[in-house]
């Protein structure tokens, strides 16, 4: 009964707000204004150009490549990687990119966008960065190739997911890092680990690891620094990002059947939710100035993937995007 009261008080306040630009809804309780300029990168799947289906479109906002019967298995989709600036709610397609190019990470300076493209006949994923300034696209050769990645500013310079090389000479994926000396090194206890994000001091790592392609358990949350042996686990977790200052990080853990929203200190302390909701909210990302906090859910009778924000303080949350399939959102 809360489930479905509560869906019908999103549609009515989905439904209130002027739509501003290409479809922002006004910021209620959040004066539009005050929310930061940077750019929401997203990927945007409009339902003009043939509607995917909200789980195939989860399934290939994943983009990690896992291993089924031997093989990679990836997903095709019909999408554009845009961007979003939330005072102005102007959408904008980056320029050139082309189909299942997802983004990844922003620069330390808001200029440079991590990009993963897929291939489609089943070769690796190949990450590209493009400037927002002058238009360029920098293909990183050699880096790792396996989906998930994070840009730092030295020491670490990358973190991605790749193949590690076992003792018996098999190989799995695992976290890999990419130094100031530009070579690929496996993180110590890395192994099987996905979605790293680099804290700003260009030494610590937070990733998770799933127990395995198939299980139904939540993913554990590992947190590294150079020099200091194996991970340490910071609890239960997904898709974790570190605010621009480092003091937290944001991720997303199951309670009562949904995911929501947490934030922790980058410690691992001090855990408690951002968002509430009975909905699945997914890949979060906190904004330059630390006050607000976007991801993805799929809310009402369409079950379709929106966007939404929510200001971390007091949990007012606004809607961003109001059609189509969008998600796997980066601030």
């Amino acid at each position: 009964m809360w489930a479905a009261l509560h869906a019908s008080w999103s549609s009515v306040r989905a439904a209130w707000p002027l739509l501003l630009g290409t479809g922002l809804a006004c910021g209620g309780g959040i004066p539009l204004e005050s929310v930061p300029g940077d750019p929401i990168a997203f990927v945007r799947q409009e339902a003009a150009k043939g509607r995917l289906g909200l789980d195939v479109f989860r399934e290939g906002l994943q983009l990690r490549a896992f291993e089924e019967r031997g093989r990679e298995h990836k997903v095709r989709l019909r999408t554009s990687l845009s961007l979003l600036e939330v005072p102005s709610g102007e959408i904008r397609s980056v320029p050139d990119a082309t189909e299942g190019s997802l983004p990844l990470d922003w620069s330390a300076d808001g200029y440079r966008l991590l990009i993963g493209r897929m291939t489609y006949a089943g070769g690796p994923i190949q990450l590209y960065t493009w400037n927002r300034l002058t238009g360029v696209y920098n293909r990183l050769s050699g880096a790792p190739s396996g989906g998930s990645a994070a840009l730092g500013v030295g020491p670490i310079r990358l973190a991605g997911v790749g193949r590690v090389l076992q003792e018996d000479g098999s190989t799995r994926w695992g976290v890999v890092l990419r130094t100031d000396g530009a070579k690929n090194l496996p993180l110590v206890g890395g192994v099987g680990g996905i979605d790293p994000d680099i804290a700003p001091d260009g030494r610590t790592v937070v990733f998770a690891r799933p127990h395995d392609a198939l299980s139904l358990r939540e993913p554990v949350l590992w947190i590294a620094s150079l020099g200091d042996g194996e991970p340490r686990s910071i609890g239960r977790g997904s898709h974790p990002r570190f605010s621009r200052d480092g003091h937290w990080i944001v991720f997303t853990r199951t309670r009562a059947g949904n995911a929501d929203v947490w934030r922790m200190r980058a410690d691992g302390t001090r855990k408690r939710p951002i968002t509430t909701s009975s909905y699945d909210e997914e890949f979060p990302s906190v904004s330059r100035d630390g006050r607000y906090v976007v991801y993805a859910s799929a809310r009402g009778l369409q079950e379709e993937s929106q966007l939404f924000m929510t200001r971390v303080a007091d949990g007012e949350e606004i809607q961003l995007t109001q059609s189509g399939q969008n998600g796997r959102p980066i601030w």
